[in-house]
């Protein structure tokens, strides 16, 4: 498995190649050509170029393709991997860490940047590396111009030095505990009395229900717990 490193070397290293719908990194030649016209009539109404002949050869999602299935070596042919064959749209289906804003996508050198039918490489510092059509072939583009919608982890890239996005923890709702008392107190009776709390014992019984204390009695442990949560600043408030 190659790394985010070198997919984006890979793909600063074929910068300027041409863009051959259905392509990912073959050598260019006139029976290639032949055989995808014949495949994509649709994708070749452009004649063959002699100057694009002899290289390696790109679509979008072929030059992702092509930096997997050659180790990330240009001078390695591709091997066909037909479990990873899919269109920018399906690359981003398999993505299982992606997202839809790309003001939220992490500061990490090559993730994949979508949007419908098309998918590009970013490369860090604001810019993407794209295979962006047969008029332009594989480029240099800044994000902030381009019409990319999402972004996503590329299943089949190790990451290196960086770790997808976790689902950040929700933040403490502070009008749900009461506020801290000094550590200096040992009788929550004291304790409570120094916030303005009711630190009578019908009052206390329902603090303690609302903090997962049972059958409360005012035993000296569930005193002492309740006493360490409120240090804490842990103690939930009694409804």
């Amino acid at each position: 498995m190659i790394t985010n490193l070198q997919l984006v070397a890979y793909c600063k290293a074929m910068l300027k190649h041409p863009y051959w719908y259905g392509c990912f990194g073959q050598i260019s030649t006139k029976s290639l050509y032949e055989n995808k016209k014949k495949q994509y009539p649709i994708q070749y109404t452009w004649k063959l170029p002699a100057a694009q002949l002899g290289v390696r050869v790109f679509d979008c999602i072929g030059l992702i393709k092509g930096a997997i299935w050659s180790g990330a070596n240009p001078n390695t042919p591709p091997t066909y991997n037909a479990t990873q064959d899919v269109s920018a749209n399906g690359m981003y289906n398999a993505c299982k860490v992606k997202g839809t804003d790309l003001k939220k996508m992490p500061e990490v050198v090559g993730l994949l940047v979508f949007k419908s039918g098309h998918v590009g490489v970013y490369i860090g510092g604001g810019y993407v590396i794209e295979a962006a059509g047969h008029k332009y072939g594989v480029i240099k583009t800044k994000l902030k111009e381009r019409t990319f919608k999402k972004w996503g982890y590329c299943p089949w890239i190790k990451y290196e030095d960086e770790k997808p996005p976790e689902t950040p923890e929700k933040p403490v709702n502070k009008d749900k505990y009461y506020p801290p008392c000094k550590s200096s107190f040992k009788s929550i009776v004291d304790a409570l009395d120094s916030i303005n709390v009711d630190s009578r014992y019908t009052f206390r019984k329902k603090i303690a229900a609302a903090n997962g204390i049972k059958n409360y009695a005012g035993k000296s442990q569930q005193n002492i717990d309740m006493l360490n949560m409120l240090k804490a600043g842990k103690l939930k408030k009694a409804e």
